[in-house]
């Protein structure tokens, strides 16, 4: 049986070579490929589209299932901790699900805990919030009266802490004359 080759039939297209090869015009053969440049002529003097390279990614999410996205990150495998399977947003009926924090030991966690100090009035008054729940209206007001002191003590460990190492700074002395006066 007779079977054409591309050197055979002269007038064929570049696209019907390809289509002849075996491979369609889209299809890449090796895992780094080019993102397909526009058809329309480019102007002389006009910039080139951009071309960014697109990778093949094995991404494996938190329930162990592995799947293969494109990405231009140039990393073969990636591995997820928190994905569309086990994050609440996604699965709201699910129970079980609890949000995991992934810069539990980053430098946020480390931020947090340096400048923890900081915090005290916001944990005080969700406190006081706390209690001013279960307490009467007499309570209340008590517990108002202590913001407000907690606020002035807040305000005058402040105005201290501005107030240490500092010198006070001279105004006036002796004024620079001109050039021509200093030289008389």
């Amino acid at each position: 049986m007779f079977r054409p080759t591309i050197k055979s039939i002269p007038n064929l297209s570049i696209l019907g070579r390809r289509l002849a090869s075996g491979r369609a015009p889209g299809q890449a053969t090796s895992d780094s490929t080019l993102k397909r440049r526009p058809l329309k002529k480019i102007k002389l003097g006009k910039a080139r589209p951009a071309i960014y390279y697109q990778f093949n990614c094995k991404t494996e999410l938190s329930d162990g299932s592995v799947i293969i996205r494109r990405s231009q990150y140039p990393k073969d495998e990636l591995r997820l901790i928190q994905d569309q399977r086990n994050h609440p947003l996604w699965n709201p009926n699910r129970v079980d699900l609890e949000v995991i924090d992934p810069n539990a030991g980053g430098r946020i966690a480390r931020f947090k805990q340096k400048f923890s100090q900081f915090d005290i009035e916001e944990n005080i008054k969700q406190d006081l919030q706390q209690e001013g729940q279960e307490e009467s209206n007499e309570e209340a007001l008590k517990s108002e009266k202590e913001e407000e002191d907690l606020d002035n003590l807040m305000m005058d460990e402040y105005l201290e802490l501005l107030g240490q190492n500092v010198q006070e700074v001279q105004k006036g002395g002796k004024v620079q004359t001109k050039a021509s006066r200093r030289r008389k």
